[in-house]
């Protein structure tokens, strides 16, 4: 599989929140956000997006406040719920394989794939409608 390409041009303030929302999804698996793996996901988000126009003024603490936002809606709704909306804002292939790289990144933060993790990732192939072998390209450069 190659490597796919980043979206370009500012995202919309829900594009970026789907964006971080599928990370979180991955950050929350086991029911409980560790520090290493909220780190993860600003990290990913500023590596990913750095001089993004999408962050631009936005600070660090309002970054882990929209983290915390998305991670209590995972809680509230359940991830299934929660993907569906998402699955509906990335509607193209690239915004789906962008975040799909993403919440790769954020599950093998703590350097494997927990079994969580795994059911999350069969969660985000049905919503987004994903090939295995997309799935298995982006667990495997975490893994």
């Amino acid at each position: 599989m190659t490597a796919f390409t980043k979206p370009t041009g500012p995202f919309t303030n829900d594009e970026l929140r789907a964006y971080i929302e599928t990370m979180m999804l991955f950050a929350v698996a086991d029911g409980t956000v560790r520090k290493a793996e909220l780190n993860m996901v600003q990290m990913t988000v500023v590596g990913y997006l750095e001089s993004h126009p999408s962050l631009e003024g936005m600070t660090r603490q309002q970054l882990i406040d929209l983290c915390f936002e998305c991670a209590n809606a995972i809680y509230d709704e359940g991830p299934a719920a929660r993907l569906t909306k998402v699955a509906a804002i990335l509607s193209t292939e690239q915004q789906r394989m962008f975040a799909l790289s993403m919440a790769a990144a954020v599950a093998g933060a703590d350097g494997y794939i927990q079994t969580g993790e795994r059911a999350g990732f069969a969660l985000l192939q049905r919503a987004f409608g994903l090939t295995v072998e997309q799935v298995r390209w982006a667990i495997e450069a975490f893994d």
